[in-house]
């Protein structure tokens, strides 16, 4: 009667020789018992070259850019409206503020650094934007599925930041090339492009606040029951200031 093969454990040059599975190896077939392979590193290395450099940055560092860069747009958003709120108080009164501004060329400082924000805004918030067919179409699936006011948020933040991208590329190239800013010259583009300028209003204000609400929230500023009340609160009065500037420019214009 022919005895049972005796099988003999293979042993790795680097374990003691007990021919026990390190602890390493338990997921994974350990080390290749034969010489590892040479390979090429010219392709990982010409992936690398190509990669933005702000790839390199960690995930938490491009949140915290993106915030603040939000947070900086919405101050312009309130400033801006501050300033054209003069209206309120009659033409003359836009004419003075924009006749100082043009003197000491505050508008030509204050627009390349407004550019280059907005640029910076727009490379940091696409890292999560659903930019392909696919991520919308699981995007709209998830609006259609679940009820949460955040997702809700986010859809509304993509659609809007995406419009915006036109109105706001729109909007700058008018107000650069047809300087000096004058309250009947604007009131009369008001009165001609009326939906324009309510479209505008509803999505940069809505964006902006959305915004401030997701990062209050994001970073733990507030509650999320706290953010919702004071920025809905600050929306509703920002909007009714917003529309009070739009229905002076339409009477300035001339509109009915």
């Amino acid at each position: 009667m022919e005895k049972p093969e005796r099988v003999v454990p293979l042993r790795r040059t680097d374990e003691s020789g007990n021919g026990q599975r390190p602890v390493s190896g338990f997921m994974f077939r350990g080390q290749a018992l034969s010489m590892p392979i040479a390979r090429p590193q010219g392709a990982s290395l010409a992936k690398g070259l190509h990669r933005p450099a702000w790839a390199a940055l960690s995930a938490p560092v491009l949140d915290v850019a993106t915030s603040i860069s939000g947070a900086a747009l919405t101050a312009f958003l309130l400033m801006h409206m501050v300033l054209l709120s003069t209206v309120l108080a009659g033409a003359t009164t836009l004419d003075s503020l924009a006749e100082f501004l043009e003197r000491y060329y505050l508008l030509h400082i204050g627009a390349p650094p407004l550019i280059l924000l907005l640029l910076a805004h727009i490379v940091l918030v696409t890292r999560k934007a659903p930019t392909t067919f696919r991520q919308q179409w699981t995007l709209v699936r998830q609006l259609r599925q679940m009820g949460h006011l955040d997702t809700w948020t986010w859809a509304f933040q993509v659609v809007s930041g995406a419009a915006l991208m036109a109105f706001v590329s729109i909007h700058l190239w008018v107000s650069l090339t047809e300087l000096p800013i004058e309250a009947a010259k604007s009131g009369e583009r008001v009165a001609d492009f009326l939906w324009f300028d309510i479209l505008f209003v509803l999505f940069v204000v809505g964006h902006a606040f959305i915004g401030l609400y997701r990062i209050t929230v994001k970073w733990g500023l507030l509650s999320r029951r706290g953010a919702y009340a004071a920025l809905a609160t600050l929306t509703a009065v920002v909007l009714a200031v917003e529309f009070a500037i739009v229905s002076s420019f339409f009477a300035l214009g001339g509109g009915q």
